[in-house]
C-alpha cells in the first residue's frame, strides 16, 4: 500500500472509499443555505462551510479551492467573479492573460500572503478544526501547464511547445517553482492530500508532454509529504505510463479516458480514480441509474468513481447521496 491507500483507508467507512479528486460542491445546499458561489471563493469561512457540506453529505474527504485561478492571481492576473447566470453558479475566469515568456511575470516573496492563499490556508485550518477526526481534507492545484494555460495565450502556448520549446520549458520552470511554494502553503496549513489538475496537458502530443511537461512534474512531486493525486482530461491513455513515472500515488482520469485501458499502463494496483457517467448525470439521471453506474464503472476495477459534473446543470441532492452510497454498500460480483 502507498500513502495515499493507508489514507483512504483510514477515513473510509463503507465497502469502496469515496474520497474527493477535486473540486465538488451541492449547490442545492449552498442555496439552502443561502450563500453565494463566488462570494465563497473569497471568503475562508465561506470555503470552509461549503466544503464541511461534503463530509455533511457523507464523502469522507472534502477539497479547497473551489476554482482554478488562484495561483494565478498570485502573479498579477486579474479574475473575474462572475454573478449566477439564470439562478446557476459561473466559475470566475482570469481577465487577462498577458505572459509571454518567463521574464513577464515575479513570483511572490511571500507567497502565503499572496492573493487568496491566505484564505485558503485558513479555510484548511477551519476545516481541520470542524471535521470528525475520520475525515480527509485536500487542496487543489493546477499541474505547470495547466496553469500556463490560465497565464498565456492559449494558441500561442501551442505554437511554443512545437517551435519554442526554451521558452515554454522556462515558464513551466517558474510556475512550477510557484506552485512547489502554494502547496507548501497548504501542507504548512494541515491538508492530508494533494490534488493536482494536469488537463490541459492532453492537447499536446505525447513526446512534447514527455519533453517538457514530465520534468516540472517530477520537479512538483519530488519532494511531497503528502500523497499526491495527479489528475488527467481526455483521451489520456498514451500519456498515462509516463504519470507513473512522477511520483504521484495516485491517478485520475475522466469520461473520455478508458479506465481498463488505463489500469494496463500503470503498475498493478495502482490507485486509479476515473469520473463516472456523463456531465449531467447528477442532475437528470434517477437514483437506481447512479448506483448502476458506478456499480458498472467500480466493476471494471478501478479505485473509485468519481461524481461528474456538479455546477451546471446543478446536481440534486438525492442523487449525489446515492452515488455515496453506491460506493459504501457495494458488494462485487466476483466477491
Amino acid at each position: 500500500m502507498n500513502s495515499l491507500t493507508k489514507l483512504m483507508q483510514a477515513c473510509q467507512k463503507g465497502n469502496v472509499p469515496i474520497f474527493m479528486t477535486g473540486p465538488f460542491l451541492s449547490v442545492e445546499s449552498l442555496w439552502a443555505k443561502g450563500l453565494n458561489f463566488n462570494q465563497v471563493l473569497q471568503s475562508a469561512q465561506g470555503m470552509a462551510q461549503v466544503a464541511l457540506m461534503n463530509l455533511e453529505l457523507g464523502f469522507e474527504a472534502t477539497v479547497v479551492p473551489f476554482d482554478m485561478n488562484v495561483e494565478a492571481e498570485t502573479i498579477g492576473c486579474p479574475v473575474n467573479y462572475h454573478d449566477e447566470a439564470e439562478g446557476v453558479p459561473v466559475y470566475p475566469t482570469v481577465g487577462e492573460r498577458w505572459i509571454e515568456t518567463a521574464e513577464d511575470f515575479d513570483l511572490p516573496a511571500n507567497v502565503d500572503q499572496a492573493g487568496r492563499i491566505p484564505l485558503i490556508t485558513s479555510a484548511i485550518r477551519q476545516i481541520k478544526d470542524q471535521a470528525a477526526a475520520q475525515s480527509a481534507v485536500g487542496a487543489f492545484l493546477p499541474g505547470p501547464f495547466t496553469l500556463a494555460g490560465q497565464v498565456m495565450d492559449p494558441d500561442q502556448m501551442l505554437v511554443n511547445v512545437l517551435k519554442k520549446p526554451q521558452i515554454m520549458g522556462a515558464v513551466l520552470d517558474k510556475l512550477t517553482e510557484l506552485l512547489i511554494r502554494v502547496r507548501a502553503a497548504y501542507t504548512q496549513a494541515g491538508v492530508d492530500y494533494i490534488i493536482i489538475e494536469e488537463g490541459g496537458a492532453t492537447s499536446i502530443s505525447p513526446k512534447s508532454f514527455k519533453n517538457l511537461v514530465l520534468p516540472a512534474l517530477k520537479r512538483l512531486l519530488e519532494h511531497k509529504s503528502v500523497p499526491h493525486i495527479l489528475s488527467l482530461a481526455g483521451r489520456s491513455e498514451g500519456y498515462l505510463h509516463l504519470l507513473a513515472e512522477t511520483g504521484a500515488d495516485g491517478i485520475g482520469v475522466d469520461q473520455k479516458c478508458d479506465p481498463v485501458q488505463a489500469m494496463q499502463n500503470l503498475p498493478q494496483g495502482f490507485p486509479l480514480f476515473a469520473t463516472c457517467g456523463s456531465y449531467d448525470m447528477l442532475a437528470k439521471a434517477s437514483p437506481e441509474q447512479i448506483q448502476d453506474a458506478v456499480h458498472a464503472c467500480l466493476e471494471q476495477g478501478i479505485t473509485m468513481a468519481c461524481p461528474p459534473a456538479d455546477i451546471y446543470p446543478p446536481a440534486r441532492r438525492e442523487n449525489i447521496t446515492a452515488f455515496i452510497m453506491a460506493h459504501k454498500f457495494y458488494r462485487s460480483r466476483g466477491g
